[in-house]
């Protein structure tokens, strides 16, 4: 898996599990539809690790929470957009 694209399912699996839609995320969050849209559909290969944290925040979830998953520790997570 690549790392965009596990940040991403994470990302909406919280969303989900809060019961947020995406345009009251982007508004809590305060940050632009698109920019939540580009991480969603995983076309940001690059996503600031402020918007990342603002996310988290907004979710009531600390980074240290979102990167316990053990997929971010796997040897075959790509980390290399190429």
């Amino acid at each position: 898996m690549v790392l965009n694209e596990l940040i991403a399912e994470k990302l909406e699996t919280l969303r989900k599990e809060r019961h947020m839609g995406v345009y009251t995320l982007c508004s809590k969050a305060a940050i632009s539809y698109e920019t939540y849209r580009g991480i969603r559909m995983k076309k940001n290969k690059d996503i600031y690790l402020r918007t990342l944290l603002i996310l988290l925040r907004t979710l009531g979830v600390t980074a240290e929470e979102f990167f316990s998953d053990s997929r971010f520790s796997d040897e075959e997570l790509d980390i290399d957009f190429k």
